[in-house]
């Protein structure tokens, strides 16, 4: 089966189509926040080709959100930049229009996680720890004792360890997406002009 075109990219992976069995529509559904307002991601109905592991995928990523110990805001600025560092267009553009208002990150600050640094005056002193943090793993795979230290003068360990899980899952999340040659969905933001 050829996968389908979406603008100029090809999806690899052909995302499962309607009519849906009962099961498929439960998870696919079963994704995303509870007042969305937007279609089952291309992401999600790709991944519930391989439903087991759509599955494990969704949990993981669901414990993220429901009980996590880490503030929505810092939350949001890691994955975001997570996301532009690896070049990430689509996870980014649905993170930036949805997650983005909710945890109070601006459209400015979200561009800013594409085309600038930790040293944008926008960010608080405890902002750019954050963003260097996500830098310096993504550059290393780990963080320096200087880094952890840093990092504890906001966060306890246990919301570095969920700050290491979410950086490290979007991080798939975004292999995934950029794989599979995912185009960004029409309810997404765009990357900043000046990253295109």
């Amino acid at each position: 089966m050829r996968a389908p075109r979406y603008g100029r990219n090809v999806i690899r992976v052909a995302p499962l189509a309607p009519p849906w069995s009962e099961a498929d529509a439960a998870s696919i559904n079963s994704w995303g926040h509870p007042d969305r307002s937007y279609e089952p991601l291309l992401l999600v109905r790709c991944l519930q080709r391989h439903p087991a592991l759509a599955t494990r995928l969704r949990k993981l990523g669901e414990s993220l959100y429901v009980s996590a110990l880490l503030p929505p805001r810092s939350r949001t600025i890691a994955i975001l930049r997570i996301c532009a560092l690896v070049g990430c267009e689509y996870e980014w553009g649905g993170q930036a229009a949805f997650w983005g208002p909710i945890a109070g990150v601006s459209d400015d600050e979200c561009d800013a996680l594409v085309t600038g640094g930790a040293d944008d005056p926008r960010w608080s002193a405890a902002e750019r720890t954050l963003i260097e943090a996500v830098d310096e793993l993504e550059r290393t795979g780990s963080w320096s004792d200087t880094t952890w230290i840093a990092l504890g003068r906001f966060l306890n360990d246990e919301q570095r360890i969920e700050l290491l899980t979410a950086v490290g899952w979007y991080r798939t999340i975004c292999t995934l997406c950029n794989a599979l040659a995912l185009p960004v969905e029409g309810w997404m933001r765009r990357w900043p002009g000046s990253a295109r």
